[in-house]
């Protein structure tokens, strides 16, 4: 099963509806149960597949892949609440990215550990298994399920099972091509470009911009 810490969010809904619709379980974790359960009968009757709803601890109990689709501020507090379902073996997917607002311009914040990810991998029970991907697609491509997102997907990971693991999770997404982007520290080198899409977004007022990596 696959939780989706955050799936009340937009990008949690895509990526949930997507793999629901790919066949996969899968439990949207919120702090609060009622809005969880509320936006998981709302992917229901969109999709016609069976999504849950519950509460973070709950859903990262009940998956063996726990998705952590959260603002990178509220990552410290979810990590500490979720801590006692975050048993050896578990896979963490991280797909966030430290992003702060300066002046009108999105930058991204530097961190001692180098990465969002590295950062996330020092504060999680020994024996999970910390894995960065998901970050170059679009939340509004990725929402919309009737399209193929049309994107490439760096996964990071220092555990190859868990990268493989994840990188069937991303080629189950209509569009997406998995790439296998080496350890997790390459993660420093692919969160930075999450602020250069968005920023080509919002100067080109389209959904959302993707990327394709050429002669892989």
């Amino acid at each position: 099963m696959i939780a989706v810490i955050g799936g009340a969010g937009v990008f949690g809904k895509g990526l949930a509806m997507r793999w629901s619709a790919a066949g996969e379980d899968v439990i949207l974790g919120s702090r609060w149960r009622d809005k969880a359960e509320r936006a998981a009968a709302e992917m229901r009757e969109k999709t016609g597949k069976a999504i849950q709803g519950s509460t973070n601890f709950e859903a990262a109990s009940m998956a063996n892949v726990i998705v952590l689709s959260v603002p990178f501020k509220a990552v410290k507090k979810i990590v500490q609440e979720i801590a006692p379902a975050l048993t050896p073996g578990k896979i963490l997917v991280d797909v966030t990215v430290p992003l702060e607002l300066r002046q009108g311009s999105i930058l991204i914040k530097r961190l001692k550990a180098g990465s969002a990810a590295e950062e996330l991998a020092r504060k999680v029970p020994k024996g999970v298994k910390v894995v960065s991907a998901f970050q170059t697609i679009a939340a509004e491509n990725l929402r919309d399920i009737s399209t193929p997102v049309d994107c490439d997907v760096i996964i990071c990971g220092d555990d190859d099972d868990a990268k493989r693991a994840v990188m069937k999770l991303a080629e189950e997404i209509a569009g997406a091509r998995a790439i296998d982007g080496g350890p997790l520290r390459n993660s420093r080198f692919l969160e930075p470009i999450v602020a250069l899409l968005i920023e080509f977004t919002k100067r080109r007022k389209v959904k959302g911009v993707g990327i394709r990596f050429k002669g892989l």
